[in-house]
């Protein structure tokens, strides 16, 4: 059994905040991901199976790039997360919730062999976040999202 992962770049912006809730509840709740922001996203895709003797590949990495950049790069580099129609109403844009609306499209499941990375011996989906902090100062805020499908399901 061979395992290969490959990396995926893209960058949206979106905000927190529930249109049922006070000004002062979301920026209690939420505090300064109140306002319009961006992130820069790293998905790592990974797939596993034999390797094909006629091809010495698991899969055509070409293929899995064009899956993944028609399904999830294009459609998410440079946009407005709360306005894309994936997310539920009322679901707020959250990177454990990109990670599962990408997991739910179509084609990004139908790849052969797909696991949407490892941790620990789960299948499990990788994304992660980073941006400069918008008030100028220095620094990043990264985080890593594993969530395990067979146990949020």
């Amino acid at each position: 059994m061979v395992y290969a992962t490959r990396k995926f770049t893209f960058s949206a912006g979106h905000r927190y905040g529930r249109p049922e809730w006070s000004a002062e509840e979301n920026a209690r709740v939420f505090g300064s991901l109140t306002v319009p922001h961006g992130h820069n996203y790293t998905l790592e895709v990974t797939i596993r199976g034999e390797i094909d003797q006629r091809t010495g590949m698991v899969m055509d990495l070409a293929e899995l790039k064009r899956v993944v950049g028609d399904a999830v790069v294009s459609r998410f580099d440079h946009a407005d997360l709360n306005q894309d129609p994936l997310f539920p109403p009322g679901t707020i844009p959250t990177t454990e919730n990109l990670v599962r609306v990408i997991w739910d499209l179509r084609p990004v499941q139908e790849v052969p062999g797909l696991l949407f990375g490892r941790q620990g011996g789960r299948a499990a989906a990788s994304l992660r976040r980073s941006f400069k902090r918008c008030e100028g100062q220095p620094g990043h805020d990264t985080r890593r999202i594993w969530v395990d499908f067979a146990a949020a399901d």
